[in-house]
């Protein structure tokens, strides 16, 4: 599996449910309004759905801000800038 090539949902999902990853070594990278960026570990995700990814204390964020997304520090999938 290409991991650059496939969407964000798909990614996480991968790791999250394929059992040769640890989800916790997951950081997620996302545009924020107020710092530029910020960053969510795979322990704070609740649910991941199609416009949003649901984190621990009801926060949502929307998926078109994710631009990187890390497993143990290495980049699995990075935004492209032509991308939304």
């Amino acid at each position: 599996m290409k991991l650059k090539e496939r969407s964000v949902r798909d990614v996480l999902n991968r790791l999250k449910w394929d059992e040769s990853f640890d989800f916790s070594k997951v950081r997620v990278v996302y545009a924020d309004r107020i710092s530029g960026t910020s960053e969510f570990s795979g322990d704070e995700v609740e649910d991941i759905g199609h416009k949003f990814i649901f984190l621990a204390g009801d926060v949502m964020i929307p998926i078109h801000r994710i631009v990187e997304i890390k497993y143990s520090e290495k980049t699995l999938w990075r935004k492209q800038k032509n991308e939304g």
